[in-house]
């Protein structure tokens, strides 16, 4: 009969018990130094999940400690001398899955160097014929600055890119940004974008055909202006993306007839900003199999029930014979005494999305901190129940605050 050690020994027992253990890093140390048999299983949950670059700044073998100077120029870089004393280093760095270079929210400036001596390694270890991390799978990457062009930021491992903008006067813009994507993680699936982007004046005229292996784009945390998402609109439109975040800022200066059809392989879209900008987005659309839609437009000083009686048809010609999930928001701010009105006619509205076969409908309204109950007339009270729609697989209404 096997001892209580020897099942730990089982790998498969093993495994779920260290990836229980992800976030508690103290013990992970501890199981990697208790025994052999643990070390390597342990070592390799313990770096896996990486959240700044800092730890491996110690690692560099003396021979390229000029890396972490920031005097150090492209020039210095590729005069280095591929060596065999990397051992140290790639053993850890051979483990990383997942790797953000810093804290770019509080530690700005220790970020900038960290992540100078990551780009540096990229262009060392490039002469090897190598990536730093040959294993990466995904990336948090921050744009404050140019990238050399003899860097190699981007492992081909690459899936999923999260690229942090920082709005730097001589940042690249995202055009180049994509493009060096394409080329050194052919492979990626995941693209996020955090912050404020730069592009090239003069915008692309044609959709790229080689963004065809990202599925998934969030831009949800991007502030995004007029030719910012006219650029990314153009570049991916016809990248097949299924999945997309995306965050809308009000009053875009954008030419919107001049942008194809966009996203026509999209089967999940959160959408929400500004009434207007969502209005001229949604209409943007190419006809899909969306399959889920999740609807947050910002509220609207007045109107309300008029705008949603322009939107709500684009929503229903456009996904009507394919949406099966819809989550619908009210936002405010908005006039209180139109919400009757403004719930009516949504449901009017949607009635052909529910006998085309919509399956689950969501629907969300923001009201002030009031502790009072929200009252409607009986004729919308009865709307809000869910034997009003027998067709539904499932019916729910809330409010928020």
């Amino acid at each position: 009969m096997r001892g209580p050690f020897e099942t730990l020994c089982i790998s498969e027992i093993l495994a779920i018990i260290l990836d229980g253990l992800q976030d508690d890093k103290k013990s992970l140390y501890r199981m990697s130094c208790c025994c052999r048999a643990f070390t390597d299983p342990a070592l390799d949950v313990l770096w896996r999940s990486m959240h700044s670059f800092a730890p491996f700044t110690s690692l560099i073998p003396p021979s390229a400690s000029f890396a972490n100077d920031f005097r150090t120029t492209d020039h210095d870089l590729l005069k280095y001398s591929p060596s065999n004393d990397w051992k140290t280093f790639d053993k850890y760095a051979a483990r990383v899955r997942s790797l953000c270079i810093g804290d770019y929210i509080n530690n700005i400036a220790d970020l900038v160097q960290t992540q100078d001596c990551y780009t540096r390694l990229t262009v060392i270890r490039g002469q090897d014929g190598c990536h730093p991390f040959p294993k990466l799978r995904s990336l948090t990457y921050i744009l404050y600055g140019p990238i050399s062009p003899q860097a190699k930021p981007l492992p081909p491992s690459l899936r999923s890119l999260t690229l942090v903008c920082r709005d730097a006067i001589d940042c690249d813009p995202i055009e180049l940004i994509l493009d060096r994507a394409v080329a050194e993680a052919p492979r990626l699936k995941e693209l996020r974008i955090i912050g404020l982007m730069r592009t090239m004046k003069t915008l692309h005229p044609t959709p790229q055909p080689h963004f065809r292996q990202i599925e998934s784009l969030d831009l949800s945390k991007a502030y995004i202006r007029g030719p910012e998402l006219a650029t990314l609109c153009t570049l991916l439109s016809q990248a097949p993306i299924s999945d997309l975040k995306i965050h809308l800022q009000d009053r875009m200066d954008i030419n919107w007839d001049a942008i194809p059809p966009m996203f026509p392989a999209l089967k999940q879209l959160d959408v929400r900003g500004s009434m207007s900008s969502v209005t001229l987005f949604m209409s943007r659309l190419a006809e899909t199999n969306l399959h889920t839609l999740i609807f947050q437009p910002d509220g609207y000083f007045q109107g309300v029930a008029t705008v949603f009686d322009y939107l709500i048809p684009i929503i229903v010609e456009t996904f009507g014979k394919s949406l099966k999930s819809l989550d619908f928001h009210i936002n405010g701010p908005r006039p209180r005494a139109e919400d009757g009105d403004v719930i009516k006619s949504i449901f009017q509205g949607l009635e052909p999305l529910m006998e085309g076969g919509l399956q689950s409908l969501r629907l969300f309204l923001q009201v002030g901190s009031t502790l009072r109950p929200v009252q409607f007339p009986p004729e919308v009270q009865s709307m809000l129940e869910p034997s009003a729609w027998p067709s539904l697989k499932h019916f729910h209404f809330a409010t928020k605050v």
